[in-house]
């Protein structure tokens, strides 16, 4: 079984080998990279791994323990919502957004390692990267939770032999999809960057906390996230 919850959408426009046919499960979450609603999906093959009686195979008994075995009752406008995703995946417009979420996020690594901050996997191939924030001494909640105030949201996470305890770990996880939907290019996510490590340098100035979240709104107000409908 493989779960590609975080890589669904750079695997099904090929920036990412698929794992069939090695996999009998696949499972993900339909937002992320897949940019739909939240909630979940399975595959599985159809013709093989009966069970020992050959009564059930594989997706019979996935389909038999989802409903009415653990699944509440089906909301209709998030299987609507998810029609509409996997049809916006099958569009030539969606292997571009993934190909720029992946430009965004390699830019965003090496602009991390030019300001002298550590990626920890030392760049990237796919959406997402970890910087290791212990050399500024300020635990990673305070830097996430800094973030959070001046408009910019990413998650604390662990970083391989991590000293510091799992809920206020040494690394901040952050990736590209949210601001290439909003249409950011190489850019501005090297901007973004920028913005983060200047708040981290400068975590207990309050002016220069006020500049950054002031060019955050710029920002966001030059790339809204829907479009302004004349009624």
């Amino acid at each position: 079984m493989a779960d590609i919850a975080h890589i669904a959408g750079l695997v099904v426009t090929g920036f990412h080998p698929h794992p069939f046919p090695w996999c009998d499960v696949v499972t993900t979450t339909t937002h992320k990279t897949l940019r739909g609603p939240r909630g979940g999906l399975i595959l599985s093959k159809i013709k093989d791994r009966l069970d020992p009686k050959g009564k059930f195979n594989l997706a019979q008994k996935i389909d038999k323990a989802v409903f009415p075995g653990t699944q509440g009752g089906p909301l209709d406008h998030v299987i609507a919502a998810k029609a509409v995703c996997f049809l916006e995946a099958m569009k030539p417009d969606f292997k571009k957004y993934q190909k720029q979420i992946i430009l965004n996020a390699r830019a965003m690594a090496d602009e991390f390692i030019k300001q002298g901050i550590r990626v920890v996997s030392g760049g990237t191939d796919n959406h997402l990267m970890v910087i290791d924030v212990s050399p500024f001494g300020d635990s990673s909640k305070k830097i996430q939770d800094e973030l959070d105030e001046v408009g910019i949201y990413v998650n604390r996470n662990a970083i391989p032999f991590d000293k510091r305890p799992p809920y206020d770990p040494s690394g901040i996880r952050l990736g590209s999809p949210a601001i290439t939907t909003r249409g950011l290019k190489e850019r501005e996510s090297r901007e973004v960057v920028r913005l983060i490590v200047k708040l981290i340098k400068n975590i207990n100035n309050a002016q220069i906390k006020n500049q950054i979240k002031k060019r955050v709104e710029e920002i966001v107000k030059k790339f809204p996230i829907y479009y302004d409908f004349q009624w």
